[in-house]
């Protein structure tokens, strides 16, 4: 086998394994398995929740995502793009889904849509996160729609 049919081999396995980095991240949070998130980063890393706040140690990722957690939630992540160079990779991927989001007045029924753009790295063999960052563009109410409202509490 060429040199380079190796190179886009390993290429492709990265991606591969990125992919399913980011599924376990999805799963993991949508099943109520906090504890294991952090296991997903490496040592260094930073973690930007939009207007939710930054974490740069995995317990207090740890923390924030067992405090924040929503009753129902259903990550779908879609339509990634993935760049890989060498040990190193990023992605982009957007989110959809329906959630319950706990509020003063009680559960609300809420349709989340944004953006992850993430940065991952290769640690001892295994990818990681090193920094990921969600976007928010609209936390709707199933009720009012998008169109509606947009953004709740806004």
């Amino acid at each position: 086998m060429s040199e380079e049919t190796e190179a886009r081999i390993r290429k492709l396995e990265a991606i591969e394994e990125i992919k399913n980095l980011q599924a376990r991240y999805a799963y993991l949070i949508d099943s109520s398995q906090m504890e294991k998130v952090p296991d997903l980063f490496a040592d260094d890393f930073v973690v930007q929740y939009d207007f939710m706040g930054t974490y740069r140690t995995k317990a207090e990722l740890r923390e924030f995502l067992e405090r924040a957690g929503y009753p129902v939630m259903c990550h779908q992540m879609l339509t990634p793009l993935i760049e890989v160079d060498g040990d190193k990779a990023t992605g982009i991927w957007y989110l959809f889904g329906p959630f319950t989001v706990t509020t003063a007045q009680g559960d609300v029924a809420v349709w989340i849509q944004g953006k992850y753009e993430n940065e991952y790295v290769r640690v001892d063999g295994k990818w990681k996160f090193s920094r990921v960052m969600l976007k928010f563009k609209l936390i709707s109410p199933h009720e009012d729609g998008w169109v509606k409202t947009r953004m709740m509490g806004q």
